[in-house]
C-alpha cells in the first residue's frame, strides 16, 4: 500500500469506522460489522487484529480484537466480542455499540496470520472460547479462495450455547470436504454431535493425521495453548510450525527495592517519576499524555515512542523495524526504566 491509488482505495485508520450491522452470536458474544464511511476497502491478512477505542468516562481506552471476517470480502471488517468479567472495553462495546454508531480504530496489524504465497497444504487450527475469531477469518478466507489446504479445526467450548459461529462452521464442514471440524464440549446439551469433555493428547493424536507439512495455529487461554503446544511437539511437530496468539497484557516486573527515576517528555513540558520495573505506558497514561496503548502486549506498535536520553529494558520489539530500534524507538507497553529518561511521543 505505497501508491497514491492504493492510499485512496484502502482505509488507513485516518477516519472512524461505522458499525453497519450487529450480529448476536451467543448470549454473551456479538459480531460487529464495520465499514469505512467513504466506502474504502480494508486490507488485512486472515488472523490479524484491529484495535478499537471506546470513550469511557471522558477517556478513550484502546483494545485489540482479532478480525473474524475474511479479507476476500474487503468492503467490511468484523470483530467478534465476548463479555468477560471486568472487561472494560469488551463490555462497553456489547452494551453501547449498535448499527449506526461510529468508533475510532487503528489499522489492522499482527504477525499471527496466513499470508498469500505461504499457505500450508495441511493446517491445524486450535481454539478455545472466543479464540475462535482469528481461526474463523482464516477458515473463511481459505474456503472462499478455494485454497488446496486440508483444514483440521479443533474448537473447545463449554456447551452448544457457548459455541460462537456454530451454525456457520457446522454448515461449512458439511459443504467442504477439506474442512474437518473437531468440536469438544465439556457440558454438551445433546443438540450437536461433538466430542464430550476436553481435548487431550490421545484424542489429538487420533484425530490429526501425521503429516510433515502440517502447520498449527493456536488461540485461547495460555494454559490451553501450553498444553496443545506440548502435545504437538510430542507428536513430532517442529517448534517453528506452531504459531500462538493471545492478548494478555505485558506485566511489569515487581520493582526491586524503591529505586525511582525521572521521566521527562520535553515536547509536552511534563516530568514524572517512574519506579524501576514500572511500564512506561502506565506512567504516560497516568500523566494523561497522548499515548495509545491498544494491544498492550507488544505486538501492534501503537505505543511506539523514542528514547531521547536514558536506558530502558524491553520485552518486545516485534512490530518495530531494525531502523526503528537503531533510532531508539521502543514500545511503551513493553519497556521499563533503568535510568532517568527523556522521551519523544509520536
Amino acid at each position: 500500500m505505497n501508491t497514491i491509488a492504493e492510499h485512496h482505495l484502502f482505509w488507513q485508520d485516518e477516519s472512524p469506522l461505522v458499525c453497519v450491522e450487529r450480529i448476536e452470536e451467543t448470549r454473551d458474544a456479538a459480531t460487529f460489522v464495520l465499514a469505512e464511511p467513504a466506502g474504502r476497502f480494508f486490507h488485512f491478512l486472515p488472523g490479524q487484529f484491529v484495535s478499537v477505542g471506546a470513550a469511557i468516562d471522558g477517556k478513550t481506552h484502546w483494545r485489540a480484537y482479532s478480525i473474524s471476517s475474511s479479507p476476500a470480502r474487503p468492503e467490511t471488517l468484523s470483530i467478534t466480542v465476548k463479555r468477560v468479567a471486568g472487561g472494560l472495553v469488551s463490555n462497553w462495546l456489547l452494551d453501547n455499540l449498535h448499527a449506526g454508531c461510529a468508533i475510532p480504530a487503528l489499522a489492522p496489524a499482527g504477525e499471527f496470520a496466513l499470508r498469500p504465497g505461504d499457505v500450508p497444504s495441511s493446517l491445524a487450527l486450535f481454539s478455545a472460547g472466543c479464540g475462535v475469531t482469528p481461526m474463523m477469518s482464516m477458515t473463511r478466507w481459505l474456503l472462499e479462495t478455494r485454497a488446496a489446504t486440508d483444514i483440521h479445526f479443533f474448537h473447545s467450548a463449554r456447551s452448544e450455547d457457548d459455541f460462537i459461529f456454530a451454525d456457520e462452521l457446522l454448515t461449512l464442514a458439511q459443504q467442504h470436504v477439506n474442512l474437518k471440524l473437531h468440536l469438544f464440549l465439556t457440558r454438551p446439551l445433546g443438540r450437536i454431535a461433538c466430542h464430550r469433555g476436553r481435548l487431550d493428547a490421545t484424542r489429538l493424536q487420533a484425530l490429526l493425521p501425521e503429516r510433515e507439512d502440517t502447520r498449527a495455529y493456536l488461540c485461547g487461554q495460555d494454559a490451553y495453548m501450553d498444553a496443545v503446544s506440548e502435545w504437538l511437539r510430542a507428536s513430532g511437530m517442529a517448534d517453528d510450525a506452531i504459531r500462538r496468539e493471545n492478548f494478555l497484557p505485558v506485566r511489569a516486573a515487581t520493582p526491586a527495592g524503591d529505586e525511582r527515576f525521572n521521566l521527562h517528555v520535553p515536547a509536552f513540558g511534563r516530568s514524572s517519576e517512574i519506579a524501576a520495573g514500572e511500564l512506561l505506558l502506565d506512567v504516560l497514561e497516568r500523566e494523561g499524555l497522548p499515548i495509545i496503548g491498544a494491544c498492550r502486549t507488544g505486538i501492534c506498535g501503537s505505543c511506539k515512542c523514542k528514547i531521547v536520553e536514558g536506558e530502558v529494558a524491553t520485552t518486545s520489539a516485534a512490530p518495530l523495524s531494525p531502523e526503528d530500534v537503531s533510532a531508539g524507538y521502543v514500545l511503551a507497553c513493553s519497556a521499563t526504566a533503568r535510568s532517568d529518561l527523556a522521551l519523544h511521543i509520536g
